[in-house]
């Protein structure tokens, strides 16, 4: 019952290799974009992430189904808050940061207004780049370009290190923000004034810090240099990413007659330079590096399982590559639309959950069973990402689109959403033509 019967034919990674690149920029714009809108969440960037890779550097033996969505999942999980960082983001020799309340702190009647360093925003965004990345990185930096064979007690041992670090970094970071963010601390913290921008900086800061003795324990038990040199590359770049891209919130922020969607335009910038900087960097492995690297998941056990325990671990896979953010996508639509109505949601999260749960999982059921999709089950796990990659597409873009739509609202699409919307068609006209191209022959 393996998920991947069957090898199609090898795309080139070096082949047009700039056009990949400014289709991996495209895809990360749109899907970090809509995940600020509110129409999706971030297991959705990474599967749209993951899909793309396999399409582009596949087929390999670790692109595998659960693989994925372990990714997805450690990436949903590291999730922290982002405090009001963006807003500190400044130009030098032009605008100051700003600490600005959040929603919570206006409705509480706490308005404050601190300036800061204009580099605060833009380090402390790095900061959650590595926090959200850093354990993720290690499977799709790390592990899938490796020659040492790991297995799930590898694994464990790193999740477990990871959260040993995670307690010790948490008495580190408590030491140090007082003197990396003094404004914070003596300010909001101590005068009780916010204290989200606190817990925002101490979660991050010793999340990112946590990640630091499961590399170590890579790099000297495991004697894998090119692991963490990956590993510390790839987490990199998602700093890299939200940082850079807060220009968009100096900018809008100072000149507000300008009316830039300067929220939407940072989101939308993270995903376009963190596919940028990711597709740039696979591109340099060379063909015989990618060759000696793709060695078994040791997921063989797998399909020597009953047919009970092969689902529930499919099953389990499935959701949490696919339909968590799917069904998290219609939820989103369902919630912005109502909101623009001032009305009520017409159905509930649970209840979008469960009728996706109640499609998807039968008939996952009866294609593992080979009584429905036997031509889908023989074709490749490459060729499977693409065809999902076809389809989640247009289902995520339209429910980003449907607010707009049933509140006749359209005129008000903003840059950002138009700059999806450029980045959907483009890129579903990309897909479609790879497919034709590889696995139709024409």
């Amino acid at each position: 019952m393996s998920t991947n019967q069957t090898q199609a034919s090898t795309f080139n990674p070096r082949e047009n290799r700039l056009l990949t690149i400014l289709m991996g920029m495209l895809l990360l714009g749109f899907a970090w974009q809509i995940r600020g809108n509110g129409t999706s969440n971030p297991s959705t960037v990474i599967t749209l992430f993951l899909l793309f890779l396999s399409v582009h550097y596949g087929p390999r033996q670790k692109f595998h189904l659960v693989i994925f969505a372990l990714a997805v999942l450690l990436f949903a999980l590291l999730r922290t808050g982002w405090g009001t960082f963006v807003a500190q983001s400044g130009i030098p020799g032009l605008y100051p940061g700003h600490i600005v309340p959040d929603q919570a702190d206006i409705t509480n009647n706490n308005v404050y207004d601190i300036v800061v360093h204009w580099w605060m925003g833009y380090f402390w965004l790095f900061i959650v780049g590595l926090a959200w990345a850093g354990f993720p990185s290690l499977i799709f930096g790390g592990y899938f370009f490796t020659t040492v064979k790991y297995t799930f007690k590898h694994l464990g041992i790193g999740i477990v290190v990871f959260l040993a670090g995670r307690y010790l970094a948490g008495f580190i970071a408590a030491q140090i923000i007082p003197f990396l963010a003094p404004q914070y601390y003596q300010d909001l913290y101590l005068t009780e004034l916010s204290l989200r921008n606190y817990r925002s900086m101490y979660g991050n800061l010793s999340t990112a810090m946590a990640i630091i003795p499961v590399l170590l324990c890579i790099y000297f038990w495991m004697k894998d240099k090119a692991f963490v040199w990956r590993s510390v590359v790839v987490m990199s770049i998602f700093g890299i990413g939200l940082s850079l891209a807060s220009v968009w919130q100096s900018i809008g922020r100072n000149h507000p007659e300008w009316d830039l969607p300067f929220w939407s335009l940072w989101e939308y910038f993270s995903g376009f330079i963190i596919g940028g900087l990711l597709f740039w960097f696979y591109s340099r492995f060379s063909e015989q590096e990618l060759q000696k690297t793709d060695i078994s998941p040791g997921l063989e056990a797998l399909d020597k399982w009953n047919m009970a325990g092969q689902f529930l671990v499919y099953a389990a896979a499935l959701y949490f590559f696919v339909l968590w953010g799917l069904q998290d996508s219609f939820g989103g639509s369902v919630s912005v639309t109502s909101r623009k109505l001032e009305v009520d949601p017409f159905v509930s999260g649970g209840t979008i959950h469960l009728a996706v749960l109640a499609v998807a999982l039968p008939l996952y059921f009866f294609y593992l069973r080979g009584n429905i999709g036997t031509a889908l089950y023989k074709r490749s796990f490459q060729e499977k990402s693409l065809i999902a990659l076809l389809v989640l597409l247009p289902v995520n873009y339209l429910n980003f689109l449907a607010s707009y739509i049933v509140t006749g609202t359209l005129s008000d699409l903003n840059l950002a959403g138009w700059l999806d919307t450029i980045s959907f068609v483009v890129v579903e006209v990309y897909l479609i033509y790879l497919y034709r191209r590889r696995f139709v022959g024409i």
